[in-house]
């Protein structure tokens, strides 16, 4: 397996990806890959997409990218802010071009790379949730219909993981743009972007920090709907 940088879950946080680019570039991988989710939720939605298109490295589809592609109605799941989530999502779509549209069609249901298979949420399904409480059982039968490769690789949840099994492993490199985490009784954006390197059978997790203000400044400033209160969900790493 070449080095190989992994990242994900950008959700339109130019800031964080031009960080974690900046880092990226000074560990020299030989090839870069995105598990998806490019630009729900934030105020660079077309930015991001087009910096990443210019990577030319392949894309897996997230949950929040086949939403760009096929809309769907706002449907209460029982979370914290759904609305405005869903309202900001929304006026992302909005800021998107064509051209741009275009770019995320060309995103893949799963990426396969000798001894490795990239999905969003699995390989099934991108908004599917697997992880470390996902029960072996369930997992070796994804693998039965999916692929023996000895790494497999997903975001969806935002959170780092590590987890070794018979034979295989599955990774999570968390979140570039959106790396949430509970502090108190309540949740947080921390201005921490996420990623993972491989290395042959090396891995390994690095965290790179950007400048918190860059972000609130763009949201406050790109016209987005609820944007003091989205300013405020954020806080330094």
């Amino acid at each position: 397996m070449t080095r190989l940088a992994v990242f994900g879950d950008i959700h339109g946080n130019l800031p964080a990806f031009e960080a974690l680019l900046k880092d990226i570039r000074h560990q020299s991988p030989d090839a870069l890959l995105c598990l998806g989710d490019v630009t729900a939720d934030g105020a660079w939605p077309g930015e991001c997409i087009q910096l990443l298109a210019s990577l030319g490295c392949p894309v897996v589809m997230g949950n929040a990218d086949e939403d760009l592609l096929r809309p769907r109605p706002f449907t209460p799941r029982g979370f914290p802010n759904e609305q405005e989530l869903y309202e900001l999502d929304e006026w992302g779509r909005t800021r998107l071009s064509a051209a741009d549209l275009e770019v995320v069609q060309t995103y893949r249901a799963t990426v396969s790379l000798p001894g490795l298979l990239a999905f969003h949420g699995s390989p099934a399904d991108c908004r599917e949730v697997i992880g470390a409480d996902t029960p072996a059982e369930q997992l070796e039968q994804l693998r039965a219909t999916y692929g023996q490769q000895t790494v497999w690789v997903g975001g969806h949840t935002h959170t780092p993981l590590l987890r070794t099994l018979d034979g295989w492993r599955l990774l999570n490199p968390g979140s570039v743009g959106l790396a949430y985490e509970k502090r108190g009784d309540q949740y947080v954006n921390v201005s921490r972007a996420d990623y993972l390197l491989l290395d042959g059978e090396g891995v390994q997790f690095r965290r790179v920090p950007y400048d918190v203000q860059a972000v609130q400044a763009g949201i406050l400033s790109s016209g987005m709907p609820h944007a003091a209160w989205w300013a405020g969900e954020w806080v330094s790493g």
